[in-house]
């Protein structure tokens, strides 16, 4: 199907640039995404906004500040590409049931709904009490050569409601 021409500038400029700079699907798999002919990927192509647009998004996606945030959405979209066929091998008796079990528990971690990532996210990053008894001998800070008077802090456990 063809763009009638009046339409073709009405394509999001800025989605479509960035997704073709990012090269992460194939450029035809992007153009049928948005509908878009050959044709009319010629005509927006020699569009002077469209490859302003481009040519920066080229620029930020290449940039070194943003090879973290690259490797992340790649590795994001291959491993989507591929949950359909996880997900049906979920229920195939010809793959081992352990192996199925290990593929259900990274379903559910990638999908934010185990246990484990529940707790995570609830409380933010893990974190350390450490707590010394000793004869209560002051310590002696190792900052400021002054011996510190221990403090005592009273606390009660507090354990988070399950995630409804």
């Amino acid at each position: 199907m063809t763009t009638a021409p009046a339409d073709v500038f009405a394509v999001d400029f800025a989605m479509l640039a960035r997704e073709v700079a990012m090269d992460i699907l194939p450029l035809t798999d992007v153009l049928k995404l948005h509908q878009i002919s050959s044709e009319d990927w010629a005509t927006i192509q020699e569009n002077p906004r469209f490859k302003q647009m481009f040519e920066q998004m080229v620029r930020e996606w290449n940039s070194a500040a943003s090879t973290r945030e690259r490797v992340r959405i790649k590795a994001a979209t291959g491993l989507e590409s591929q949950l359909e066929g996880l997900i049906a091998a979920l229920s195939d008796e010809s793959i081992p049931y352990t192996q199925r079990i290990e593929g259900g528990k990274f379903l559910a971690r990638i999908g934010e709904i185990d246990a484990a990532t529940l707790h995570e996210g609830a409380g933010g990053a893990p974190f350390a009490i450490n707590i010394n008894i000793g004869a209560g001998v002051p310590a002696v800070s190792a900052i400021t050569g002054v011996r510190d008077t221990p403090v005592t802090i009273e606390a009660h456990p507090v354990i988070p409601e399950p995630a409804r």
